[in-house]
């Protein structure tokens, strides 16, 4: 299998969190005077190794977000390859797996609202696949953990066994499409995509990736992000 991947770069997301349902998509939003959206996009079309951007977007924005690529770019950037999002995210991305036509390149994974991803970051990952069919970032957790049930307490977590789930996630072409395939024969939605090859049995092997490769959901994330990018960026 070569080096060369396939990005899912998702932004069809309804920034439900965000906006209270109504507004503009969050992927849209600029920090530091670029569009979310364009700092995750700018190291994949950088990235020599990622040859298709399949970049799921929702069917009514797809407009809006060419203007602001010509904007940015003045061109709509060749490796870019549009998909329409579906109802849920795990529909988005098998809408993206169904589009390609390549089952040998790897498959990146990533939220475009997770604006802070590095180049570093992805060569770890990249890696870290050559040993497995399925990688993804995660960071330890730092909080005590519980499950909750009815406002109570059902169970306590052993903290140095907890992470938090990030991306980008990684896998073979074949692992994700026949997880894929599996979790849609069973009308089975996961929270994401490597929670779909674990349940075929196959190891999901976790890169620690950083605090700042945060998701901006919430008005406090977009207010931290803005500190970010300012520092990052400036």
């Amino acid at each position: 299998m070569s080096e060369n991947y396939e990005a899912v770069l998702l932004a069809a997301g309804s920034s439900k969190r965000l906006n209270g349902g109504e507004g503009q998509n969050k992927i849209l939003k600029t920090l530091n005077n670029r569009p979310v959206f364009d700092y995750s996009l700018r190291l994949f079309l950088e990235d020599d190794h990622c040859l298709t951007i399949w970049f799921v977007v929702n069917e009514q924005e797809k407009e809006t977000l060419i203007a602001a690529l010509l904007t940015v770019y003045s061109t709509i950037p060749h490796k870019i390859q549009w998909v329409y999002g579906g109802e849920e995210r795990q529909d988005s991305v098998k809408n993206a797996l169904d589009a390609m036509e390549n089952q040998d390149n790897r498959v990146l994974i990533h939220d475009a609202a997770r604006p802070f991803i590095t180049p570093d970051l992805i060569a770890s990952l990249m890696d870290a696949v050559k040993e497995t069919e399925a990688v993804t970032l995660a960071i330890p957790a730092t909080d005590s953990m519980k499950m909750v049930k009815d406002t109570y307490v059902s169970a306590s977590l052993y903290r140095p066994h907890v992470w938090h789930i990030q991306t980008p996630q990684v896998f073979s072409k074949k692992v994700i499409q026949e997880a894929m395939n599996k979790a849609v024969s069973e009308n089975f939605y996961g929270n994401e995509e490597g929670e779909l090859a674990e349940r075929l049995g196959y190891k999901v092997k976790v890169v620690e990736g950083t605090r700042e490769n945060m998701k901006i959901t919430t008005p406090f994330d977009y207010e931290v992000a803005q500190v970010i990018a300012k520092k990052w960026f400036n």
